[in-house]
């Protein structure tokens, strides 16, 4: 599904504010549906759904130390390690349906949450920035599974100055939007 130039400016525009709240404000565990699988689609060649099983079979990647700061710039959290895969190995393994040689930079990657939280990257921030080689969706914090908060899937994108806007607990899904 594609969403409308305009759907997709107001999510673009709101997006920070919704972060904001997320980042600060804690989730009871009860209120959250857990994630079990991230599903990919839109402006992909294969929509696909990728639980842990399906992840840990692309190339496992781990971050190192990452302190989780809000937008406020208070840290939030903290972990010794996340392990995941690369968002862009995930991608590469649909495929991104591109009509032409340059249509990769009219892409937008909404990332969701089972809460509806959402977070925005670009295809060039993904592909040809640093910041590609460590936004990943993670199954396991500290060499165990991910806690009940945070669900059986998450994203963090690792090069961030500030984590916790884009620090997505139970991750649901990845639409790729080509914007017109």
């Amino acid at each position: 599904m594609c969403l409308p130039a305009l759907a997709l400016s107001t999510l673009l525009l709101f997006t920070p504010v919704a972060t904001m709240a997320h980042a600060d404000a804690p989730v009871a565990a009860a209120n959250v549906k857990p994630s079990h699988e991230v599903r990919i689609s839109g402006a992909v060649k294969a929509p696909a759904a990728f639980d842990v099983a399906a992840l840990k079979k692309l190339v496992s990647r781990n971050t190192g130390p990452v302190d989780v700061i809000c937008a406020s710039g208070a840290t939030v959290g903290k972990a010794d390690n996340y392990r995941g895969a690369r968002l862009t190995d995930v991608i590469d393994r649909v495929g991104i349906d591109l009509g032409g040689h340059k249509d990769g930079r009219r892409m937008v990657i909404v990332a969701r949450a089972t809460d509806g939280y959402v977070v925005t990257f670009s295809w060039n921030e993904l592909y040809n920035t640093a910041i590609g080689t460590d936004v990943l969706i993670a199954w396991e914090k500290d060499g165990k599974a991910l806690s009940p908060r945070e669900g059986q899937l998450l994203l963090i994108s690792g090069k961030d100055i500030k984590t916790g806007p884009r620090h997505v607990r139970n991750l649901s899904a990845i639409e790729i939007v080509r914007m017109k």
